[in-house]
């Protein structure tokens, strides 16, 4: 009986799965695409209709038109209504928080001010007090099922964050903190993985491919995704891809290194090459990408000459990435999008100039979840542990 139960547990997470990477499609369709009976997926997508998890839907032709002569096409769908998964970035003086419904619909939005001495515990309040706002707006549907967290820090796989500088913390369990507060299945992760997560995990069309994801603004962040899944390392702290040297020297890294890629391609970098020794202030760094790009457009030399060096020392990073992992695509994320934007065709010329040859040239493109990737990432990450199949570790 026990094995009986847990293959209808994985067999409901793989329609689930095949529903979120192929959309709605009638019960014979996968049953065929599941290699499953007919009679087994009706009692197993009746048992999900009967959780909320799917509903069914009338088949609609390609031309627009509804099925009306006959019976009716019935297709099996997610069920945006079955519940919700929020995500909360923890940030450099700001959080923001994503929420999304059973079939990854962007329900809710919120970004708020963070002090920038926050505890792990007050930011576990926080997010807290965000879930009984939401519930006092009745976001929440059929309820929250759990909560993803990023920081923009070194976390291992279990999330506990093990390192985050730019905040002040260390060997903290973020999890626990989290969990206790919110009542509710916690999952943290680095910012970058989240976000990189999230373009993966809400395009099918990537799942196949080896992923390079680089998130850049005040830092720069990493991420690998292979087959749809996170390349952790270890220990779950791999991908530091900010923290590869570039250089034989440059100003101190957070990491108490020199050289390294994100000092060149961040925020304060193109401050540092834009106008030497002129203080912005946080809210002027933060606006200071698009505020360099429009200055280029408009035909400043000396924007246009920091964007070339930003662009230029970022190509050399990627090169070495796509020696390293020959990925099909590269997507760039974070606040430096504007400079990235602008500089987008001249990066991808050198990188293609300078890796191996015969070496697959990358698709180098921007992330489409713009602003909130993080916190939509975080999200998916709750989604993902949650309903998807891939997440099952079958024996011991």
């Amino acid at each position: 009986m026990a094995d009986q139960t847990f293959a209808r547990y994985v067999n409901e997470r793989r329609i689930l799965t095949q529903l979120r990477l192929q959309g709605a499609m009638p019960r014979a369709e996968l049953a065929r695409r599941l290699s499953l009976t007919p009679a087994t997926i009706t009692n197993l997508v009746d048992n999900l209709i009967a959780g909320a998890l799917v509903v069914e839907q009338r088949a609609v032709r390609d031309d627009g038109a509804r099925r009306d002569v006959g019976r009716p096409g019935v297709a099996i769908a997610l069920n945006p209504g079955g519940g919700c998964f929020l995500g909360a970035e923890i940030g450099v003086g700001v959080v923001r928080f994503a929420l999304v419904d059973l079939a990854l619909g962007v329900v809710d939005t919120h970004t708020a001010a963070l002090a920038s001495t926050v505890t792990p515990a007050a930011a576990a309040g926080i997010i807290a007090g965000h879930v009984r706002d939401l519930e006092r707006r009745d976001r929440l549907g059929a309820g929250l099922r759990s909560v993803g967290i990023t920081v923009p820090g070194l976390v291992r796989a279990d999330g506990f964050v093990v390192h985050l500088p730019i905040l002040g913390w260390k060997e903290q369990n973020l999890k626990a903190l989290a969990e206790t507060a919110l009542g509710l299945p916690v999952f943290v992760e680095n910012n970058a993985n989240a976000a990189a997560f999230g373009e993966v995990y809400t395009q099918p069309g990537l799942q196949a491919d080896t992923i390079i994801y680089l998130k850049l603004g005040t830092g720069c962040g990493g991420a690998a995704i292979v087959n749809g899944r996170l390349l952790r390392g270890a220990s779950g702290t791999g991908s530091e891809f900010g923290h590869m040297r570039i250089h034989g020297a440059g100003i101190r890294c957070s990491c108490g290194q020199r050289g390294c890629l994100e000092t060149f391609v961040n925020i304060a970098a193109l401050d540092r090459a834009y106008r030497p020794g002129q203080a912005f202030g946080v809210d002027g760094l933060s606006a200071l990408p698009a505020t360099v790009a429009a200055a280029a457009s408009a035909g400043d030399r000396s924007a246009g000459a920091a964007m070339d060096a930003i662009a230029g020392d970022l190509a050399l990073g990627l090169v070495s990435l796509v020696n390293i992992f020959n990925p099909s695509t590269i997507v760039l994320g974070g606040s430096m999008r504007p400079v990235l934007a602008a500089r987008l065709a001249a990066i991808g010329d050198t990188v293609g100039a300078g890796i191996l040859p015969g070496m697959l040239r990358p698709a180098i493109r921007l992330s489409t979840l713009g602003a909130m990737e993080c916190a939509v990432g975080a999200a998916t990450i709750a989604h993902h542990q949650a309903l998807d199949v891939s997440n099952i570790e079958i024996g011991t």
